[in-house]
């Protein structure tokens, strides 16, 4: 059998080149059975019989794990990897060289000195970038003799090339009632990229991005650029510069673009001018769990696409490309606004940030897109992007505040560039080029307009804030507002609430390396706690679903709202066997994990 050899190296990475992983064999438990007695027969059949009742219960209502008798053979694995081109990877965890026996001092210090960097976890065919959803799997901070297990990775993974091995991949999983995973990077913090006992389908090499200059369809004329699920949003950006055109991608470069990233909506600097990334979907190649590469258009397949535009990954079938409008790359401006607590009051240091909350409409009205970062003795309101404006109209839109904070008597420094192109404007603007993973648990809020409409609210927003602060919370905000005019009204899933947001609103809980799952558990306790009182302040409104808390009660209104039952009804159509699953994707509650990671019907 051709095997494949997975480069092991635990150095970030930042060049993605074609590879591939080891396929091990596994020996097979044989037990031998000589001269039973009467008695021992007798005990071993009713042993028999309870094993084939209980592997028929499992199969029935639950996916199977690698320790059930129905697990396939060696020599079944053997041929799927065959069937698939010899392109399955089995798990080696990335933690395995911090434990024994294969312990590593040297290999082990270069985990742990990595392991909140997403690009180390970027190759690998089962890394995850948020460690929650690892249950403590090989974790690298646990001590050496603690047995490294695969536990909540996946069991397999096919480095997927061509479409026919994803068909091959779904048949499999539903031929031995397998859990099936569809992942990239591992960048998810919604856990939807790894599962026990799971077999992977792993498009992180599929690349290619293809530049579509006359691009027609029923709904858009103009240029277009074709991607695949493999694209990271940085290469996406600096594939469009080249082009001389931008379209909608995410702030934070390692992302990928294709999967739940522009499914479940995705937002970034552009949003103010062109709306989400979803709403600038034409066109997607559909592999659906019945085996069959499909179009989803508005003319072709409508439903599927306007579930895949915005209606959340991992749910209704695994994407194989997407083409996505582009447009003209235009100068855009760059400007900033700190100030810090230093010489003066709290209460005056806070009052300087109500200032700026008033001000947040003029921001929006005039499209620009900003990130608020809020801290005990230091507010940070940077980058503010203006597409197509210059330093001058910029800063008159900062100006009115400029004014307040100069009559408050508050130190602060402003400033303003401009740049010929947006990759530009990013590589300059960007806060989240060396973004660290992995240390914190969010939630998410959007921010309707209706906020800035009553002075009772805007003051209760404020209160919310400083509290969260004084609790050293990590409080952000997004400024944008991706309304159906900026978009040009598409046909899509997307959350209606994003429409008449003003703020997307993030709060994190710092975690630290080597947290038990006790300690995890509560903090992902306090998060819900934390932001109950922001859903109390905007009922109606939701959260951005691929940054939000897992355990969310209300999850079906929150990150669909009144799209929900469409998008079930969907669901149901191209995904008849329930193959997708995510806990908080459409249909999740028809299932749930047990204490050992088996994943049931509910």
């Amino acid at each position: 059998m051709q095997t494949q050899q997975l480069n092991r190296t635990y150095l970030p990475k930042t060049k993605r080149k074609d590879q591939s992983g080891t396929y091990k064999e596994v020996q097979p438990c044989t037990d031998v059975l000589t001269a039973p007695s009467l008695l021992q027969a007798l005990m071993l059949l009713k042993v028999v019989f309870v094993a084939a009742l209980a592997s028929f219960t499992v199969g029935k209502n639950c996916r199977i794990l690698p320790t059930d008798p129905s697990w396939p053979t060696q020599d079944v694995w053997d041929a799927f990897n065959n069937s698939v081109d010899g392109r399955l990877v089995k798990t080696i965890p990335l933690g395995s060289p911090c434990h024994d026996p294969t312990f590593d001092q040297e290999q082990c210090d270069i985990i742990q000195s990595n392991w909140n960097i997403p690009e180390f976890h970027e190759p690998s065919s089962s890394s995850m970038m948020d460690p929650i959803f690892l249950n403590k799997s090989c974790d690298p901070f646990d001590p050496r003799d603690t047995p490294c297990r695969i536990g909540a990775y996946v069991q397999y993974a096919v480095n997927i090339s061509t479409s026919d091995q994803v068909i091959k991949t779904i048949e499999f999983v539903k031929q031995h009632d397998i859990r099936f995973v569809v992942r990239n990077t591992g960048h998810d913090y919604m856990g939807r990229s790894t599962g026990t006992g799971a077999l992977a389908v792993w498009m992180h090499y599929l690349q290619d991005i293809d530049w579509i200059p006359n691009f027609k369809s029923a709904n858009y004329t103009g240029s277009a650029l074709k991607v695949q699920p493999g694209v990271l949003g940085f290469d996406l950006i600096t594939e469009a510069h080249n082009r001389g055109v931008v379209t909608v991608s995410g702030e934070c470069p390692s992302v990928g673009y294709a999967g739940g990233f522009i499914q479940g909506g995705g937002y970034g600097a552009l949003s103010s001018s062109y709306g989400m990334a979803a709403d600038q979907t034409l066109e997607f190649e559909v592999i659906t769990t019945q085996g069959k590469l499909v179009r989803a258009s508005l003319e072709e397949n409508q439903d599927l696409y306007w579930a895949l535009s915005g209606g959340g990954g991992g749910a209704y079938g695994i994407v194989w490309s997407i083409t996505v409008k582009a447009h003209q790359d235009l100068p855009v401006t760059i400007a900033s606004l700190n100030f810090t607590s230093d010489g003066i009051s709290q209460d005056l240091y806070w009052q300087a940030i109500d200032a700026y909350q008033a001000i947040t409409p003029n921001l929006t009205d005039a499209k620009l897109w900003a990130f608020t970062s809020y801290q005990t003795s230091a507010f940070s309101l940077y980058p503010v992007y203006g597409v197509n404006k210059t330093v001058t109209e910029v800063m008159a839109t900062l100006r009115p505040l400029l004014n307040t904070l100069d009559s408050m008597g508050i130190n602060y420094t402003t400033g303003a560039d401009t740049f010929n192109t947006y990759l530009d404007a990013y590589n300059s603007g960007t806060i989240f080029k060396n973004l660290q993973v992995g240390n914190a648990i969010f939630d998410s809020r959007l921010l309707p307009r209706s906020i800035w409409d009553s002075s009772e609210k805007l003051a209760s927003l404020q209160k919310i804030i400083r509290g969260l602060v004084n609790q050293n919370r990590i409080v952000a905000d997004f400024t944008q507002s991706a309304t159906l005019e900026v978009a040009g009204h598409p046909l899509n899933a997307v959350l209606p609430a994003w429409r008449n947001s003003l703020k997307y609103f993030t709060l994190g809980v710092p975690l630290t390396d080597g947290e038990s799952l006790v300690q995890t558990t509560q903090q992902q306790n306090q998060v819900a706690t934390n932001i109950s009182p922001l859903k109390q302040l905007t009922p109606g409104s939701g959260a951005y679903l691929n940054e939000a808390a897992l355990n969310d009660p209300d999850f079906k209104i929150d990150f669909y709202g009144p799209n929900y039952n469409k998008l079930l009804q969907i669901k149901d159509k191209w995904d008849p066997d329930q193959i997708l699953y995510g806990s908080i994707s459409v249909g999740g509650d028809r299932w749930h994990e047990t204490d050992e990671g088996r994943l049931c019907r509910t």
